[in-house]
């Protein structure tokens, strides 16, 4: 038949009688057939559809489940309480942490922290080219970054800001720090700094913000406090501010900040961000419980909040800062001038049981605040307290017991008696008291001044009247030791505490002050690190850590290390709590 294979034939006649016989199946028959069936057989049929349909429906979700993957996706809001009230929106001027906070996510600066406190660039397009002399820096701009509204970030941005920053007319209180650098204009995107000397940290410096010249140049200095910009911000940031929200008394209740969609450098993925402002840490722990807020933090020391790691809801983030609680010894008493006196003091300090009972183990064993933090090590393995060779080494050094009165005396008769200061907050008062009661084991007769903030400050740090300081110590992102250890720093304003001179120690702090290079630096704060180890001036009783709450649904947070807390913002372009699924 014309070339065609029977069977075809046959499939083509059979289909042409099942098409005859469909057009006889009307919707009348259908229903006649479904009216003679009996109620158990409509409960199977009925059954054996919704199980198709099911079992269709399941197998497209497993196939669509196996060929996709999830991914981060634009969208969602994210809500964070602070402490307090923010008045300056401007980094010229901002100082409170809540203030830093927001300045950090609607301004940028020239650079910025990374994942582990290292220095990136942010408005700069690398890092700066530092001339033969170390004392220029030359940088060069992203040539598609944009203030929020939408003019670009030029060289004359960066050259205005700095000067309305020197000029003591317009009172920042960072103008000090600038005194001795100039700044020129080299092209539209391009300026150059000059320090008068060479300066190891400078460049931690230029993580300051930049403001529009378009905005302020129309704010005289006179009116530079009042404008409205220092709250209503214009930056050129990862986020922009679309509402600020007032109670009748003119007390900000929340800022609304929306991602910067225009943003030079990858854009966010969290769309909305509300900031809501509180006057207590329990407060903001009390909005986190009833989900009025997604997240919130705060510092241990200084702190009555504690908080329960074992929580189904949230992630709680421990986060080193190079902040610590300082055992500081004044050289000029003459019992504490005896090396071997503050070496078995040392020895008998359990910062354990301090770490432990004072702070929930909310804290760290400290690690030498001396090393930068893409080197910095916490949770080094710190020798536990050894009380019995404690005993041994001041009675090698002739501090012997006194069986009549029980306390260690000199071969002189001197008794082995010193006092303790501390501010009256409870984290220092508690480790106050414990640390007192360590060293009364040995024999010591110990005595505790526990005062309010200033008065301490006034009466014992200022006249530098204490035998031994027990006090917080900060430091920043570079471990510069000058104001804390140089011979020129051991009376006030300086702080240099335990007035600690040193020849050695003077020349190598000098050293590292004059290279720009991190390696040689590190080199020479690791020797000045033996002399303070060998020396013993202070106790490094614990790190603080910064405890970050944060919602569950908030994915992606990666903070390894902060310079401060209101640099935690920084890797938030990374985080999300919307995801969508893409084909693999």
């Amino acid at each position: 038949m014309n070339g065609f294979p029977h069977n075809l034939i046959s499939y083509t006649k059979a289909a042409t009688l099942g098409a005859k016989k469909l057009k006889h199946l009307s919707l009348s028959r259908l229903r006649k057939v479904f009216s003679l069936m009996g109620k158990r057989e409509k409960i199977v049929l009925f059954s054996l559809l919704a199980a198709a349909i099911f079992s269709l429906l399941w197998s497209g979700r497993n196939f669509y489940l196996s060929r996709t993957t999830p991914t981060p996706h634009f969208g969602g809001t994210y809500s964070e309480g602070l402490l307090g009230q923010p008045t300056y929106l401007n980094p010229l001027l901002a100082h409170q942490e809540t203030e830093l906070a927001l300045t950090k996510l609607i301004f940028s600066g020239l650079y910025k922290y990374g994942a582990n406190g290292q220095l990136v660039p942010d408005l700069a397009d690398d890092m700066p080219q530092i001339s033969a002399d170390q004392k220029q820096y030359t940088i060069n701009l992203k040539r598609e970054a944009k203030w929020h509204n939408d003019k670009p970030v030029t060289a004359d941005d960066i050259t205005f800001t700095f000067q309305l920053l020197k000029d003591p007319a317009y009172k920042s209180p960072l103008r000090p720090l600038w005194q001795a650098t100039t700044v020129e204009k080299l092209s539209d995107y391009s300026v150059k700094f000059t320090t008068k000397d060479i300066s190891g940290p400078f460049t931690e410096n230029l993580t300051l913000p930049i403001l529009p010249k378009n905005i302020w140049n129309k704010v005289d200095s006179q009116n530079f406090l009042l404008s409205k910009f220092n709250l209503e911000a214009i930056g050129s940031g990862p986020y922009s501010i679309k509402e600020i929200k007032k109670q009748l008394s003119g007390k900000i209740e929340q800022i609304t900040l929306q991602a910067n969609k225009q943003f030079y450098a990858e854009r966010p993925k969290i769309d909305l961000l509300t900031i809501k402002f509180y006057d207590s840490e329990e407060d903001m722990l009390n909005a986190f419980h009833s989900r009025e807020i997604l997240g919130f933090g705060f510092i241990p020391l200084g702190s009555s909040l504690y908080l329960d790691k074992e929580q189904d809801s949230a992630q709680i983030l421990q986060i080193p800062l190079p902040q610590y609680q300082v055992v500081f010894f004044n050289l000029n008493n003459k019992i504490l001038a005896d090396q071997s006196v503050r070496k078995a003091l040392s020895l008998a300090t359990n910062k354990k049981q301090i770490i432990e009972e004072v702070f929930k183990n909310n804290a760290l064993l400290p690690s030498s605040p001396l090393l930068f933090p893409e080197q910095r090590i916490t949770q080094l393995p710190a020798a536990g307290a050894d009380p019995e060779q404690a005993k041994t080494q001041l009675d090698a050094a002739g501090w012997t017991v006194n069986g009549s009165t029980g306390i260690r005396t000199s071969k002189k008769g001197t008794p082995l008696e010193i006092s303790l200061a501390t501010s009256d907050t409870l984290t220092n008062a508690k480790a106050a008291e414990i640390l007192a009661n360590q060293w009364r084991a040995l024999n010591i007769k110990v005595n505790l001044a526990i005062l309010p903030s200033k008065q301490l400050t006034d009466t014992l740090i200022k006249p530098r009247t204490f035998d031994v300081l027990l006090f917080p110590q900060k430091f920043g992102a570079d471990p510069d030791p000058f104001l804390f250890w140089h011979s020129t720093q051991a009376k006030d304003p300086g702080v240099n505490l335990t007035g600690f001179q040193d020849a050695a120690a003077d020349k190598l702090i000098t050293e590292a002050r004059t290279t720009t290079d991190r390696k040689i630096r590190q080199g020479i704060y690791e020797k000045f690190n033996q002399i303070i180890q060998d020396k013993a001036p202070v106790i490094f009783l614990d790190q603080t850590e910064y405890i970050y709450v944060l919602d569950k649904k908030i994915k992606n947070v990666s903070i390894n290390f902060l310079p401060e807390p209101a640099m935690r913002f920084y890797d938030l372009q990374n985080w999300y709590i919307k995801t969508t699924r893409v084909w693999k």
